[in-house]
């Protein structure tokens, strides 16, 4: 099965990253629900020596779309079984890019290939928004690759995360239940909203990282 790494940029620094098979349903779905204005430039990282004709037709049909769009096309080959070589090709093209506010679609081509894209983010020590849809349409999974890399927690930090998965949002509110000096939680707030476990507008909330992190803790 032949499998290209497609790879948008959009005018506000998002690149989207993305694998496709011998279908394009997955992309133009990704590339609709983003919103194509925002897409100025495709990268296909194309498996060397690689020719199939569906594959060849999901492109066409995928590249119709992005003419209407006026969005231009580049090619890039990589060995998806030189998993050294696919990594560093896909790698050395990332970091080629100024802008680093990146996206994964990881729904659809070669499970190896979706491991090569991740495994370049990991060795560039990238961060990036990663979805992925069902196979049945029914439903998108999202999180961040930076919900993945631990840091350390102290007991107070522990403490308010635990309060804040309980229902408490407001830095006042978390101080009371917990004990916890009010300047104490909101340096600690600023702290966790740094390491990526919570996030604020008015209210603090739980980031995934941050309910899985309580979640193993409760283990």
């Amino acid at each position: 099965m032949e499998t290209f790494l497609i790879l948008y940029i959009d005018k506000n620094a998002m690149i989207l990253i993305s694998a496709i098979g011998f279908e394009e349903k997955f992309l133009v779905r990704c590339f609709l629900r983003r919103g194509k204005n925002q897409i100025h430039k495709v990268i296909l990282v194309k498996p060397k020596d690689g020719d199939n004709r569906k594959t060849e037709e999901a492109i066409s049909n995928l590249k119709k779309i992005l003419d209407e769009a006026s969005v231009p096309l580049e090619m890039l080959e990589v060995n998806p079984l030189d998993f050294v070589s696919a990594v560093v090709t896909i790698a050395r093209k990332v970091k080629s890019i100024k802008r680093k506010d990146f996206l994964l679609n990881l729904s659809s081509g070669m499970r190896i290939l979706n491991l090569e894209i991740l495994s370049a983010f990991m060795m560039l020590g990238y961060d990036a928004e990663i979805e992925v849809e069902l196979e049945s349409l029914n439903g998108l999974v999202v999180w961040r690759l930076k919900d993945l890399i631990p840091t350390e927690l102290d007991d107070r930090e522990k403490v308010i995360l635990k309060a804040i998965r309980d229902g408490h949002y407001k830095v006042r509110d978390i101080s009371s239940v917990t004990k916890i000096p009010l300047s104490t939680v909101s340096k600690k707030i600023a702290e966790l909203e740094s390491k990526g476990y919570l996030e604020r507008s008015k209210e603090v909330k739980l980031t995934k990282k941050g309910e899985m992190i309580i979640e193993l803790e409760n283990n």
